[in-house]
């Protein structure tokens, strides 16, 4: 296949042409404001001849551009845009979009024919394309006359690139966009991505979303991107069993979403305006399942319920008869921790395991993506006693999160778990370390026995030695026997 000359992507004022060419059905859908149109790729303009003349010079000009454009920037290419006129009483125009799904002809060097009647419409899902697209028969970008195979997307600009891969069908720069989103996943643009995923049809990325919200829900739920979700997007994360938080968190985002909603519509804040703005997803929040202190001190005192609705709440809190209420009763379900034992025994003696505020600390690595909710550890070996600790996670020697708490033991060998603030997101086939200092007089139990590879459900863990780890605790024995996780 003839190569495009590469001088010709260095002239700027050439690009900006190319650009103009690329929108060209997106303009002028803007300019023609026709009823039943179909959409791009085979966008079909049709223009009536009582039309006036100046329009259809812009049309005319406009496509001849395009031609030559095209014939300029890629070699023995000719027909790209092309034009058909048909009598059927009256007479119309017919504009094809320059990327289509169907074969390439012989002398477009299979960038796609224009076609008078199209076979199928297509949509930006870019669902039941037929015939298949003309790319599958080319595996690289510069076989398909894009200019190269070396992409660079950043985050200001991979939607909208994303959106153009769908619209002119480039499913290898799609998944590239795909997979450049899924890396930048966040608790703080997960509710977007989702709002974005759901719209560009891409079920892996939704999934991934729906990964993050449900085991971070207090953080995605709190974030700026929460409130720049569509209502139909609130709705379905509403109507969520696995959102793993309070309902009392739940309530403050959507109080938050409708106060940016109202400044979206040039809408005062007031409770009345908020209220008509999330209309039935009010109803959708699961108020009566909030403890009734967090219902006083919150829902009850917000005035986006009437007066009958507070008092009937309340009623349900408290009266042997409870009313009728239009909010959903049962809670949410959330997320079921798992836990990943690393030890096949425990043990204690009378000179260990002691602690002297030194570090007990070991390295693990997984399979696949999981967040990391706290760890469980053995308590004392000489009856019931409160500890101390400060639990670590880190990788490559930055923290991602630590927390200082109490936990009380009862003189089993049971593990008692300690919760780190929020889960934590650990990305596959990475080490990541973690820590626990401990602070009590009494002796406790450890572990015997270590495996250096665990099967826990569908993830697999590694454990190695850390240099960290001052008290002992290693592969084979020491303290931290789980890792409490979801996934």
């Amino acid at each position: 296949m003839p190569t495009a000359d590469c001088s010709f992507f260095h002239h700027g004022r050439i690009m900006r042409c190319l650009t103009y060419l690329l929108l060209l059905p997106e303009t002028l859908k803007k300019s023609k404001k026709l009823p039943g149109r179909l959409p791009a790729c085979y966008e079909i303009l049709t223009l009536s001849l009582s039309s006036t003349k100046k329009k259809q010079q812009k049309e005319e000009t406009a496509t001849k551009m395009a031609a030559e454009l095209l014939s300029a920037a890629i070699p023995n290419t000719t027909n790209l845009v092309n034009g058909t006129t048909v009598a059927d009483g009256e007479k119309t125009k017919e504009a094809v979009c320059l990327a289509n799904s169907g074969g390439g002809n012989s002398n477009t060097g299979g960038l796609g024919s224009a076609a008078t009647t199209p076979t199928s419409q297509q949509n930006i899902h870019n669902n039941n394309v037929d015939p298949p697209s003309w790319q599958c028969s080319y595996p690289t970008l510069r076989e398909r006359y894009l200019y190269s195979d070396e992409i660079d997307l950043e985050a200001d600009t991979v939607l909208a690139t994303l959106y153009a891969t769908k619209k002119y069908i480039v499913p290898a720069l799609a998944k590239a966009c795909v997979n450049f989103l899924e890396t930048s996943l966040e608790a703080k643009n997960a509710c977007v991505l989702l709002s974005q995923s759901r719209l560009f049809d891409e079920p892996e990325l939704t999934q991934r979303c729906w990964e993050v919200i449900d085991a971070q829900a207090e953080l995605a739920l709190r974030s700026e991107g929460f409130c720049e979700i569509d209502m139909q997007t609130l709705e379905i994360i509403l109507q969520r069993e696995t959102l793993n938080t309070e309902e009392v968190v739940v309530f403050d985002a959507v109080m938050n979403w409708a106060a940016a909603e109202c400044k979206r519509q040039g809408l005062g804040p007031s409770t009345r305006n908020k209220r008509d703005v999330l209309g039935k997803a009010l109803f959708l929040v699961r108020i009566p399942t909030m403890s009734v202190e967090e219902f006083a001190n919150g829902a009850a005192q917000s005035n986006i319920l009437t007066l009958e609705e507070t008092h009937n709440v309340f009623l349900w809190y408290t009266a042997a008869k409870k009313p009728t209420l239009d909010f959903p009763l049962t809670p949410r379900k959330g997320l079921s921790p798992q836990r990943c034992h690393r030890f096949q025994s425990s043990a204690y003696r009378s000179n260990q395991w002691r602690y002297r505020g030194r570090c007990d600390s070991i390295q693990f690595a997984v399979d696949k993506r999981i967040f990391i909710a706290g760890l469980g550890l053995y308590g004392s070996s000489g009856g019931k006693a409160e500890y101390s600790v400060k639990i670590e996670l880190k990788r490559q020697g930055a923290t991602l999160a630590q927390n200082l708490t109490k936990f009380v033991s009862d003189g089993s060998s049971s593990t008692f778990p300690v919760w780190f603030e929020h889960p934590v997101q650990v990305e596959q086939d990475t080490f990541y370390t973690v820590s626990a200092v401990l602070d009590g007089n009494e002796l406790s139990y450890f572990g015997q026995e270590g495996m250096t590879e665990v099967q826990c459900g569908k993830v697999t863990f590694q454990f190695q030695c850390s240099s960290d780890s001052t008290n002992g605790t290693g592969v084979q024995g020491g303290q931290i026997p789980e890792l409490v996780f979801y996934a």
